[in-house]
């Protein structure tokens, strides 16, 4: 199983420390201060078309576990918000080079992630209360391990006739 919970928190506690500002939900409150980065999980998560590889871990002598691994792939998608522009842009771009090249030992260790593509940066500028805030978006989509263990009880006598 793909630990989203995981994933979202090595995501916004490394990209928070990078970049030195909050990275929250794009659901929760909206932020008072501003700059700050928004993500969710976008989709769709992409499992390969072919059968989970299979492996048998010893997990006793009633039982064994049989463990099925597969590489699935997961998109979210994340904002760099600001009351100016400039300042919107230069974190997005930052946010970029993080999950393309900084970012990868905290990604790939802390949660078996590895970026497949992060993609182009977008405006997405809004006006909320007749006030402008300048947003820049950037989807970045994932590879990472998805495993699944079930134990399994051994045959201990066949009766043969």
């Amino acid at each position: 199983m793909i630990d989203l919970e995981l994933i979202q928190t090595v995501i916004a506690d490394g990209l928070s420390a990078h970049l030195g500002i909050p990275v929250v939900q794009v659901d929760e409150v909206r932020q008072s201060q501003y700059p700050y980065i928004t993500y969710s999980y976008s989709g769709p998560i992409k499992y390969p078309g072919s059968t989970p590889a299979m492996t048998l871990v010893a997990a006793g002598t009633e039982e064994v576990m049989e463990r099925y691994t597969e590489q699935p792939t997961c998109r979210i998608s994340l904002n760099s918000c600001s009351n100016q522009q400039l300042e919107s842009w230069t974190n997005a771009i930052r946010m970029h080079d993080w999950f393309r090249i900084v970012g990868h030992d905290v990604l790939k260790q802390g949660a078996d992630l590895v970026v497949v593509n992060a993609g182009k940066l977008k405006n997405r500028d809004t006006v909320i209360e007749g006030v402008w805030e300048r947003r820049s978006q950037l989807y970045v989509t994932f590879r990472t391990a998805s495993v699944v263990d079930m134990n399994q009880g051994t045959i201990q006598t066949v009766n043969w006739k």
